[in-house]
């Protein structure tokens, strides 16, 4: 690394830390979010003319920050944005969209008056004495009830009249983790298709779990939105954005740096922004590819302790079949030359393997291969020598 490169200690570093111009892990705005003008433009079109829309794409592929990029240029659009990740019961449902309408309906008077139209499930409004924040509960029974959910869909379209909204479900998948899910699914599609003045936009990052709501045939969902994939960002204009990033921090980068940045994570836009942001911390006038390196260290330190987690929650041969996919690629898990490698003894027990990885997210299957969902996760694996 350059003697000029690293910053160790002081004031100047942290300065220089706070004014990081990159951001990861979050929704991305303002300066800080990468403008996709073609999808924005598509998805803009859609909102407007009431079109519900299922957005397809892994993980940090940014599909929440271009939903709000969209919604915000949107003039007189507001957006309830429901999170629908790891729900486990049709309580938790209707209470993650009634805490959106709360988010959302800053005033305690409107918030109040939305949740008169749920009496079945006897709502309460509570204010907190030391903070005199308003907070709300539901009659837990009644809200267990699959029912409670058309009730709560239709408290969105009275809250939606007299203006515009698009109501955002993200990681939608996690829905059929419900009991009933069938049922609730068919509840909610029978209300939403009836509500024509609010647009729905559907994310999820488990793209075979989201091709199954919406393009299987027996889905209660089947065929009830446009579909719009996200992907990677187009290279030339992602590396133009980090490179304006990088000079925003002060920082010079040649466009090879920003090039091997990329490729060291695979064009993942969460985990670009998230490996730039640390090339940026461990520097202080210049970003070289040299510097690349300190920086994946940087991120194996920073998250080391959850990826140790992941690997214990493992058995021994979904382990090897982790690992084989770090070290081989993840193409052909079930052939006889990966499996010698991996140490696996048959192509049965990859296959189980495989199938719980993907339970966990620590991998997916991307056109008949299967990728890591951390490109960090890899790294880190890659580095350990006690394995």
């Amino acid at each position: 690394m350059k003697p000029n490169g690293m910053i160790q200690y002081g004031t100047m570093k942290r300065k220089l830390e706070d004014n990081n111009p990159f951001r990861y892990g979050c929704v991305v705005e303002d300066s800080f979010y990468c403008p996709r003008p073609l999808l924005e433009k598509q998805l803009a079109g859609f909102i407007r003319s009431g079109q519900n829309v299922v957005i397809h794409g892994e993980r940090r592929m940014g599909k929440t920050s271009l939903v709000n990029a969209v919604v915000r240029g949107m003039r007189g659009w507001r957006m309830l944005y429901v999170d629908m990740l790891h729900v486990q019961t049709v309580g938790d449902v209707c209470r993650r969209i009634v805490s959106s309408v709360r988010n959302m309906e800053r005033k305690a008077s409107l918030f109040e008056k939305a949740l008169k139209l749920l009496p079945r499930l006897r709502p309460v409004m509570k204010v907190d004495p030391s903070t005199g924040e308003f907070g709300f509960g539901l009659d837990a029974r009644a809200a267990e009830d699959p029912y409670a959910v058309e009730e709560v869909l239709d408290m969105l379209s009275k809250v939606a009249s007299g203006g515009h909204m698009v109501v955002v479900f993200d990681e939608f998948q996690d829905i059929c983790h419900l009991s009933d899910a069938q049922t609730v699914l068919a509840l909610m599609r029978g209300r939403i298709q009836f509500q024509g003045d609010i647009p729905y936009v559907f994310t999820g990052s488990v793209r075979s779990k989201m091709v199954d709501l919406f393009d299987n045939p027996d889905s209660a969902f089947y065929k009830s939105a446009l579909t719009l994939c996200v992907g990677e960002i187009d290279r030339d204009s992602f590396a133009k954005f980090l490179r304006g990033r990088f000079e925003s921090g002060h920082r010079r980068v040649s466009d090879e740096t920003v090039r091997a940045i990329m490729d060291a994570v695979a064009d993942v836009p969460g985990d670009v922004q998230q490996l730039c942001e640390a090339a940026w911390g461990v520097t202080a006038v210049s970003v070289g590819t040299e510097d690349i390196e300190a920086a994946l260290q940087v991120v194996s330190m920073r998250e080391g302790d959850k990826f140790e987690s992941f690997c214990e929650r493992l058995s021994p041969v979904q382990f090897k079949l982790l690992m084989g996919i770090a070290r081989i690629g993840g193409r052909e898990i079930q052939s006889r030359t990966f499996l010698d490698e991996a140490g696996i003894a048959n192509a049965a027990s990859a296959r189980k393997a495989a199938i719980r990885l993907c339970e966990l997210r620590y991998v997916y299957s991307f056109r008949g291969e299967y990728r890591f969902s951390s490109m960090f996760f890899r790294a880190w694996l890659l580095r350990r020598r006690d394995f």
